[in-house]
């Protein structure tokens, strides 16, 4: 059994110049400021990195970039997901290659698995890209069909030698918590949804993934800690800060919200890519202003 995660992981923005292209100088930047909040690791061209709106040497780019500037200092789970299994394979060979932690991949988004069986020989093909280093499947509420994953740890299990467990980023914590006890806790359940993180710490949660933790990760820590005093009116308080972190975020565009509030990390992420819509300078400054109150110390 491969090691678990423990602690905060970090699902770092890919940062952009004005041009577009990759803003690779950033990189080790955003690792220190991780460092510097505690943060334990990071899932790289995720979701929040915009892995898919990235050429497959952007993501090596980018890759490199993480495994140069974290030293061995942050686990790096890299997300080698794509449509075409020839990326994959090249994209887990490089991680493989690297020594990175682990590898991940969302679900397929356009051709779909119709099945479990199928889900589960995709994932199979994406984990042998890197047999050596453990594999993540990344459940995800954006993506469909989603299939319980009760039902797919119960049939990859066995069938993907390296599969070490779930970046779990759904708001059924029932399904959390099945996955959590089977096989006695074989795998690696790691919660992902932000907003839900005392509800998983009350099921025994003790690895996290997520966006928010790149600016905001020691408010997490002191819930954690308020947690572990039993203080319940101090987890509920941090509590309401994360949601009004989380409501800013629906509130001005996901992904080009949070980019504008590594600003108050004093990091410079740029705009998202297309489709996605870029903020205007004065709303970028508004999200900062409203982060800091939330976020500070």
């Amino acid at each position: 059994m491969s090691e678990k995660l423990r602690g905060l992981i970090a699902a770092p923005f890919t940062p952009f110049k004005a041009n577009g292209e990759v803003d690779y100088e950033i990189i080790p930047r955003q690792a220190e400021s991780l460092l510097e909040q505690g943060v334990s690791g990071a899932y790289v061209s995720g979701t929040t990195g915009e892995g898919v709106s990235c050429s497959v040497a952007e993501r090596i780019g980018v890759m490199e970039a993480w495994h140069a500037a974290s030293r061995g200092r942050l686990k790096l789970i890299v997300h080698t997901g794509a449509l075409s299994v020839a990326d994959i394979r090249e994209l887990g060979a490089h991680a493989q290659k690297l020594g990175v932690f682990a590898t991940s991949i969302v679900p397929p988004t356009y051709f779909k698995p119709g099945s479990i069986a199928q889900l589960v020989e995709f994932c199979r093909i994406a984990a042998s890209a890197a047999p050596e280093l453990p594999f993540y499947y990344y459940h995800t509420m954006l993506t469909a069909p989603n299939p319980p994953m009760v039902d797919f740890l119960t049939a990859a299990d066995g069938v993907i030698p390296n599969l070490a467990g779930i970046k779990f980023n759904c708001h059924n914590l029932y399904e959390y918590q099945n996955c959590r006890r089977l096989f006695d806790g074989k795998y690696d359940i790691v919660f992902g949804v932000d907003e839900f993180f005392a509800g998983a710490l009350a099921l025994g949660a003790e690895g996290f993934i997520g966006s928010t933790y790149n600016y905001g990760a020691k408010l997490y820590f002191r819930i954690w800690d308020d947690f572990r005093k039993n203080d319940r009116a101090a987890v509920r308080s941090g509590m309401d800060r994360v949601c009004n972190g989380v409501d800013l975020l629906v509130r001005h565009g996901g992904l080009a919200a949070g980019k504008a509030m590594m600003g108050i990390r004093g990091i410079e992420c740029g705009n998202p890519r297309p489709p996605l819509a870029p903020l205007p300078r004065d709303v970028i400054e508004k999200v900062r202003s409203a982060a800091a109150v939330i976020y500070g110390d």
